[in-house]
């Protein structure tokens, strides 16, 4: 392979699924499969970008809802509760935060129980994984590729999510409601805490 070429999942018959991992960590509650293809299709007509073969897989093999007692929320379709994956990621607010997904711009595919985003950007001809911390808008770069991103950083339930954290909010506010995320009353970007 040459320099900053990637490699692609490999889907062999009765080969394992690359997502196991995931499926690991985050059991399904209540998810729903997602036709990967025609909603790739449809984020290449509304964005201009294209969507990694292994979002595609994912979607197909994992699906959208709740994962991991609500720890994470992978977007899909109209929950009720939660905006689809186009709505969500043309909401006006990411054109004011980052340039549109074909000019480098991040296409978002789930949240954390804490608000943080977890998506992907081309950069170089590369889809690379990132995450945005909404309380301070800094993003970061967990994965090299959208595809280490989901095989392998979302395989550790704690990859994104402090578990200490998480437990003492649950027993302050209880199991998270549909549609929301745990947030500091004043975001520590305004001054405030985690407490």
């Amino acid at each position: 392979m040459a320099p900053g070429e990637v490699q692609p999942l490999v889907f062999r018959r009765f080969m394992t699924s690359p997502f196991e991992g995931f499926k690991k960590a985050f059991p399904a509650e209540g998810s729903f499969r997602l036709d990967g293809a025609r909603v790739a299709e449809e984020l290449r007509k509304k964005f201009a970008v294209d969507v990694p073969e292994s979002v595609v897989h994912f979607w197909r093999d994992v699906g959208w809802g709740y994962f991991g007692d609500r720890e994470l929320y992978v977007f899909g379709g109209e929950s009720g509760s939660r905006d689809s994956l186009l709505d969500w990621n043309s909401k006006d607010f990411w054109g004011e935060m980052f340039p549109a997904p074909k000019d480098g711009g991040p296409l978002f595919l789930a949240e954390t129980c804490f608000g943080f985003q977890v998506g992907f950007r081309w950069e170089g001809g590369v889809p690379i994984g990132i995450l945005l911390d909404v309380d301070s808008l800094s993003t970061y770069r967990p994965a090299e590729t959208i595809d280490e991103l989901l095989t392998q950083v979302l395989s550790d339930r704690e990859a994104f999510t402090d578990p200490v954290l998480l437990r003492e909010v649950r027993s302050r506010l209880g199991p998270l409601p549909a549609g929301m995320h745990y947030a500091p009353i004043v975001s520590p970007l305004a001054g405030g805490s985690m407490d």
